[in-house]
Order: C-alpha cells, then structure tokens, then sequence
C-alpha cells in the first residue's frame, strides 16, 4: 500500500481534505473496470502518466503539486494498452507520429459527461483569473445545465477556478462505432448551447471529444497573473459529489439526433482549419469586443461572414454577439448564421467594414488604423490562404 500521508507531510500545500476530493474525483469519473486513468501536465513542459489504480493516481497528482499551473485528467478511461506507455510514472508527452497521448480514436467507453463553462471578460483575456463576480455567471449557468432532463438527479457541479465544470457520470456506452462518439458530441453540445445563450459573460468551452482532458478536483489552478480580487484557485467541489449512474443518461445519449447537425455542415463548402487566436490581433474583432454595443447591424453582419466558415468560428460569433446583453438573443444568431451558410455568402471584405455606410444612428462607425494589411477581410487573419476571390 502507497503511504499517502507521507507525500501529503512532504507538500504542505496538501491537505488531506483536498486528497479526498481528488479520490472522490476518480471515483466520479467512473474508469475502474474499463481502463486506466490518463494524467496530463502542460507547462513547464509537457508530460503524462498512466494509473491503473486509485492510491497511484493519487500519488501522481501530488507529486505535480506546485510544480506546474495546472494538473489533468482524462475524462473518459483509456484502453489498458495505453499503460505500458508511462506505466504509474509521469514520461515526457510526445507528439505523433509517436505520440503517448490518448486520441479520440483510443477510447473505448464513455463514462461521463463534461461541459466546461467559462467566464469572458477584459480582464480575462488579459490574462487575470477570474473575479468572485464572474464566477456566479458561469456558476449560474452551470446550476441551468444541472437542471436539463437526465441531470436533475444525475450531475455535480464543481468550480475549476476560472469557472465551472457540471460532470454527469452515466452507465457506460461502448465505443463501438463512430455514430456513437457523433451522438455524444451531439447530445453535449445541443444542451449546453440552448443554455449558455441565457447567461452574459460567459462562453462554453467545445469539450465534448472523447480524449478530452479536465483539471483535477482538489488541485490548484495557478493559470493567469493573479491579484488581490482575483486570485488563484484551488478546483473543487460545488455540490454533493454523490450522483447516481442513471441509465436515462445512457439512453438519451444514444438516442440523440445527429442528422440535423449533418445538415447543417454539409451545407458549408468545408469548415477551414485555422487559429483562431490571431484574430485578437484584428483591430475590427477587437473594437467588437471592446464595444458590443456600437456594433450595427451591417457590421454584425460583416463578423458573422468572417467567422462562420472557420472551425470554431460560430462558437466565437455567440462569444462575441453575447457581449451585448441588450441585444443578444440566442436563436437569433443562429438563424443570421444559417443564413449566411444556406446562401454561401463571402466575408465581407475590410474595404467595406470601414466603409460609412456601415453604420448605423445611434452606433459607432468602425475604423481600421491597419486597413491596407495583407488580410483583405478579417478572417484572413486566421488562416494563411486564400479562401476567395472577389
């Protein structure tokens, strides 16, 4: 038997009560009998273990304690093959072709439902953790998936720092084919979108891939640069971690609707590869951000042709479109994006964004100090080819 006490004497950022959580979180996730526990580090540089045991996750999650910003965990278990690759021992990751990591094709049974929520605002983005204010938006609006049919009895809500998780451990679904996994992806993702559209600033991280790794409960999350109202964090538990694994769960999985969302993606000529993250270097999807409201019609128009071909592009069009509370409304969006995708519309180009026609009485009129760079429209700041001609 692995003397816990002695790590836990050893850390003194650890405290036995905070061992407890991080047992109750395996045990929540469900992976003893269908696998082994995967655990990821990121910084200071990246790294992964195998556990095919609890008292031995346990000892490898503390032995990280202090040493990174962040200690994870495989939602979903992975296949017992993946052991031999960091047997009960944290290994350097590797990237393929000969990558350690376990893969969405790797995963064999589904265990759990993850929706992660997070909290969007300035501060933020500037790389601060969360306020005690923001984190009852992302609380509020986890406590609204908590109550969808399937989780009123079956969900725990826990707070991961910079927001909060809503976990739903289920009777396990063989993966057995790739339906199944698109039904998942589908189940998770149809529910949590009629929800966040209710609740301002926040955003529902895209988390419903089945290698999809979590913090781990009852660690630190040392992300961000903190202060005194915005501190770091320790993930833990918001409601009683004790749901029951219902078979409803299971079956509404099972039964989810994917062909409407096939539709609606064949309609795109293909949704473009890109990082996203360059965009914060545009100055028109900063000023939307910066004043949500000034935005008009047209130039909410223009955002919405630039991003709704890239992947994860109408994720960011809700994010955006969200930071005007007046205004917002969920279903709205979505049909001004299933237009733009039913008619095949271009990016509206930079030439016309800054154009005074534009905007609109009462609204501000946008305008570019870098108009002449080598993105003709927005989106090309995201991707490196052109998409098309005009």
């Amino acid at each position: 038997m692995i003397d816990i006490e002695k790590i836990i004497m050893k850390n003194n950022k650890t405290t036995a009560l905070e061992t407890d959580a991080i047992r109750t979180h395996l045990r929540l996730l469900g992976h003893k009998g269908f696998g082994v526990t995967e655990l990821r580090i990121f910084d200071p540089v990246p790294m992964v273990a195998y556990a095919d045991n609890e008292d031995d996750a346990v000892r490898l999650i503390l032995e990280m304690v202090g040493k990174t910003t962040g200690i994870y965990i495989g939602v979903q278990p992975r296949p017992p093959h993946l052991f031999d690759l960091a047997p009960n021992r944290w290994v350097l990751a590797q990237s393929k072709p000969h990558s350690n990591c376990a893969t969405d094709h790797d995963i064999e049974y589904i265990t759990t439902c993850f929706w992660d929520i997070d909290v969007i605002s300035e501060e933020r983005s500037k790389d601060h953790p969360a306020s005690e204010e923001e984190l009852q938006q992302s609380l509020h609006a986890a406590q609204l998936i908590g109550r969808e049919d399937g989780l009123a009895l079956n969900s725990v809500i826990c707070c991961s720092g910079n927001g909060h998780y809503v976990l739903a451990p289920l009777i396990s679904i063989p993966v057995d084919s790739l339906e199944v996994a698109r039904k998942f992806k589908q189940f998770c993702w149809q529910l949590v979108k009629k929800i966040i559209g209710q609740v301002s600033g926040v955003k529902a991280d895209s988390v419903f891939n089945l290698s999809r790794v979590m913090r781990v409960l009852g660690s630190e999350n040392l992300k961000g640069q903190a202060t005194s109202e915005r501190p770091h964090r320790r993930a833990h538990f918001v409601t009683d971690p004790t749901p029951t694994r219902l078979m409803a769960l299971h079956h509404m999985i099972l039964n989810a609707d994917v062909e409407s969302s096939i539709r609606a993606t064949e309609n795109l000529s293909g949704v473009i590869r890109c990082d996203l993250r360059k965009l914060n270097e545009c100055e028109f999807i900063k000023w939307c951000r910066q004043y949500p409201r000034q935005v008009s019609e047209p130039l909410w128009w223009g955002l919405i042709t630039n991003l709704v071909y890239l992947e994860g592009g109408i994720e960011l069009i809700h994010e955006i479109s969200r930071l005007d509370s007046v205004r917002y409304d969920y279903a709205d969006t979505q049909r001004k994006i299933q237009k733009a995708i039913d008619a095949g519309y271009r990016p509206v180009s930079c030439k016309t964004i800054v154009n005074e026609t534009m905007a609109c009485f009462g609204r501000g009129r946008f305008q570019c100090s870098r108009i002449g760079c080598r993105a003709r429209a927005p989106m090309y700041m995201a991707v490196s080819h052109t998409i098309y001609s005009r």
